[in-house]
């Protein structure tokens, strides 16, 4: 069987597979307005000044569940709107009117036939025309918005929330942070006022030692018992030097200027 070979590299596309340069539509083929306005992606209304309805799209009948002539019967657009949409439309959109002919981005609810609410965009434009001043009005559909909205306004909350509760967390670490540091203060002045007071009696009991260890000869039978009792003292007192500075060492002067003076007053001469 003979093999099937492919077209060569250097052989030209089939005109098959050339991209094709877009058509432009034929201008007859295209809706008319009339069809653009019945089925735009909005509701869009059109209304005396006073607010009585004369036009409605397509997408306002299915939005709302009114038919058409029931919209454009005599009814007026404070009939769509909540109650508080209606004041927000009397008091902000038609002040605006009056002064600069269009207002956008206003969020408002519609109130379909069965009740339901619609959140929605309102822009308004008010133009003459040859019958005189009309209102051309444009609802979007704002439910997805407003549950954004919704969620942003939780998750802020849930911030300030969070900030206000590490900011009580930091005041209470920082109230038991000054209660520890008020009871170190407290136990390094105990420490330090507690050494002061053992040494005042340790002070002339080691001078008294060392002057009976000079009156004592060495082989006194008692010269045993001063050398384990110095030793003893001695000893008593390097702790009580030892817990004075780890008290003091802290505190303002240090050591120096909570010990008192350890020579012993009126200490008699030795003989």
């Amino acid at each position: 069987m003979a093999a099937t070979r492919g077209p060569l590299p250097d052989q030209p596309a089939s005109r098959d597979t050339l991209p094709q340069p877009a058509r432009p539509h034929d201008q007859a083929s295209l809706p008319l307005g009339e069809e653009l306005f019945d089925h735009a992606p909005c509701a869009l209304l059109l209304t005396d000044p006073d607010g009585t309805i004369l036009r409605a799209n397509g997408t306002s009948v299915a939005w709302l569940g009114y038919p058409q002539h029931e919209l454009t019967g005599g009814m007026r657009l404070q009939d769509l709107l909540s109650i508080g949409g209606g004041v927000l439309y009397q008091s902000h959109c038609q002040p605006l009117l009056r002064l600069q002919n269009a207002v956008a981005d206003v969020q408002i609810d519609l109130v379909r036939r069965d009740g339901a609410r619609v959140p929605a965009l309102l822009n308004v434009t008010r133009r003459r025309f040859a019958t005189g001043v009309l209102d051309e009005l444009a609802f979007f559909a704002a439910g997805d918005r407003r549950a954004y909205e919704r969620e942003l306004q939780r998750s802020r909350a849930e911030l300030l929330a969070a900030q206000a509760a590490s900011s009580e967390a930091t005041t209470r670490l920082r109230a038991a942070i000054g209660e520890l540091a008020a009871a170190e203060h407290r136990r390094q002045e105990f420490l330090i006022a507690f050494c002061q007071d053992l040494r005042n009696p340790l002070a002339p009991m080691r001078s008294g030692m060392d002057l009976l260890k000079i009156m004592l000869p060495p082989d006194h039978g008692s010269a045993r018992l001063v050398a384990m009792l110095d030793r003893q003292l001695r000893e008593l007192v390097q702790l009580v030097d030892s817990v004075a500075d780890a008290g003091g060492r802290n505190a303002p002067g240090g050591r120096d200027d909570a010990a008192p003076d350890e020579a012993a007053p009126d200490t008699p001469p030795p003989p």
